[in-house]
């Protein structure tokens, strides 16, 4: 057995090196990375789709999809299908006799017409089912219809147990109604479990179809077929029963196919048929051509009495499980061992998986330029190479500020490589403030104002302020108009010029008898001898006069010392 399964794994890794398919001409097509991917088929059966990647059909059962678009598996492989129940789909179906019978399928599809499905490859399809209707059931498809399933490779264990009449199994398909199986490989155990025994089963086991009409070219198979059979048998090791469709000109045909095969069955019927051979269990017409068709072996168990038959010899096996971990190149299994009758199978298949251990930079990126880092298995040596985006510049900025009236600039420097560039920072333009005093006005001499920048202080605009007007002072007030002192006194006089804003408020004092009364220029008048003088304010410009009558005289005491004691001479 474990020959067997690496046998059939390796025509799996060679198939999937195959060149792929390119898009159909009508459009992209839909691509199937996962399991959810697969089902979404059914929104459109007849679209064109492809798998990009290996997918794990394990855990819930798989329940069949109706197809009549277009699949190209590009070598991937759905690994550890279950299929419990057969599709929700029917249609006609017929035995040796031509009585039709309304059916149900079940496989990884369930009613295929126009399909063409290529470079699909199953591992470890398990399909198990139960029922009481008309059913045929294969890996690929339950019934194939004017369908091409082409380089597919099959390794699966159907199991089909009923009541009912018309039903078979078969390694890609079920019941192919003028299909055709090209370049596929297959290990199929298949079997038949029959528990009517008041009704003549109609039983078809083949190693691609089980019943129907196609062509079978350049196929390897390998097929281990089991049936109890209250009824009629048709085993063969590619078909069961070639029967082709009545008024057809359609011309099957097997061609450069090898077989393997080993079929064990019993069938009880008052008029036992017992079709069992390496090729067609039954040709009804002998009307399928065959050339280059290898027997590489062929073994046939037959029982004349009902005895259990099935790959499992004991009733109550037991099971010893060991796992087979997978590499680079090898798939990893289980493989389920009976410790009584030897029989072992294997599930619960992993993938081939590389172990790559942490990137290595291979070439350093630049700035501009992508850099290269690799990854290389641990196990094997396999490497592949990513791209390594561009770092990207890293410029420092350095800036010259702008003036008013001069551009600044802005250089950036890339820190890495030292490419640099420029951005120019317009010049600010001055800023104008308000209008100020640069120059007073004066008298007939005009002054000057300007706006100054309030950034750089550069003079933006100028004006003159017209001169200012010479104002005469036109009247002065004395504080008193008259003083009557005494020798030795002291009085001070103040002024008053009008107009207030005469253009030069200023004036001097004169006395008019000095030895009388004598007058300071701040206007204090000092009285030195008995009689009477006029100080006088001019002012500056000479417009303006005030005069104030300064009258000096003895005080008594003074009169007597002076003339009576003679004061004039001594003193």
């Amino acid at each position: 057995m474990k020959r067997i399964i690496a046998a059939v794994l390796c025509a799996l890794l060679l198939l999937g090196a195959g060149p792929a398919v390119h898009a159909e001409e009508e459009g992209a097509p839909v691509a199937i990375a996962d399991r959810a991917d697969l089902l979404r088929i059914a929104e459109d059966p007849t679209g064109t789709y492809e798998l990009t990647d290996d997918i794990d059909m394990g855990g819930e059962a798989w329940v069949p999809l109706a197809f009549s678009g277009k699949l190209d598996g590009h070598g991937h492989t759905l690994y550890n299908l279950t299929v419990t129940a057969p599709g929700p789909d029917s249609t006609m179906t017929y035995d040796g006799n031509r009585k039709e019978y309304d059916t149900v399928f079940g496989g990884l599809f369930s009613v295929v017409k126009d399909a063409h499905i290529r470079e699909v490859n199953l591992v470890n399809a398990v399909i198990d089912v139960t029922t009481d209707q008309h059913c045929f059931l294969g890996a690929v498809a339950g019934y194939a219809e004017h369908s091409v399933i082409e380089n597919c490779t099959v390794q699966t264990r159907s199991h089909l147990t009923l009541t009912s009449i018309n039903a078979g199994l078969g390694g890609l398909c079920g019941f192919s109604w003028e299909s055709e199986f090209l370049g596929c490989t297959v290990d199929a155990e298949l079997i038949f479990t029959d528990t009517n025994k008041d009704a003549l089963c109609e039983e078809f086991i083949g190693g691609v179809y089980s019943c129907g009409s196609g062509k079978i070219e350049n196929c390897t198979v390998k097929t281990r077929g089991f049936s109890e059979v209250y009824g009629y048998c048709h085993n063969g090791g590619l078909v069961g029963m070639f029967k082709a469709v009545r008024d057809s000109r359609y011309q099957s045909r097997i061609y450069n196919t090898t077989i393997d095969a080993e079929l064990s069955f019993f069938e009880i019927t008052p008029s036992r048929r017992a079709y069992c051979l390496p090729k067609i269990g039954e040709d009804t017409l002998r009307a399928c051509r065959m050339d280059r068709v290898y027997i590489l072996n062929f073994k046939k168990t037959e029982s004349r009495t009902p005895v259990p038959l099935s790959p499992e010899k004991c009733e109550t096996p037991q099971y010893a499980d060991a796992v087979t971990p997978g590499d680079c190149t090898h798939w990893g299994y289980t493989t389920h061992t009976c410790s009584t009758c030897g029989y072992s199978y294997a599930d619960s298949y992993t993938p081939p998986v590389h172990q790559y251990g942490a990137a290595e930079l291979t070439t350093k990126p630049t700035c501009t330029e992508p850099g290269e880092q690799t990854y290389t298995c641990t196990l094997c040596g396999h490497s592949y190479a990513e791209p390594v985006p561009a770092t990207g510049h890293d410029y420092q900025e350095t800036d010259t500020a702008p003036t008013c009236t001069v551009n600044g600039e802005k250089v950036f420097v890339c820190a890495n490589c030292g490419d640099r560039y420029t951005e120019v920072i317009p010049a600010l333009g001055h800023t104008p403030g308000d209008w100020t005093v640069a120059k007073a006005a004066q008298v007939n001499v005009p002054g000057e104002e300007q706006k100054v920048c309030e950034t750089c202080g550069e003079v933006l605009e100028r004006r003159d302020i017209p001169a200012l007007p010479y104002i005469y002072a036109e009247r002065l007030t004395l504080s008193a108009e008259a003083l009557a002192l005494h020798v030795g006194d002291a009085a001070r006089l103040t002024v008053a010029i009008a107009p207030e804003d005469a253009t030069d408020p200023t004036w001097t004092f004169t006395s008019s008898d000095p030895d009388v009364a004598e007058v300071s220029p701040d206007g204090t008048i000092a009285a030195h001898a008995p009689g009477t003088a006029a100080v006088i304010a001019i002012s500056t410009d000479g417009r303006a006069t005030a005069a104030c009558i300064v009258t000096v005289t003895y005080t008594p005491w003074q009169w007597v010392k002076h003339y009576i004691l003679f004061g004039w001479a001594w003193e």
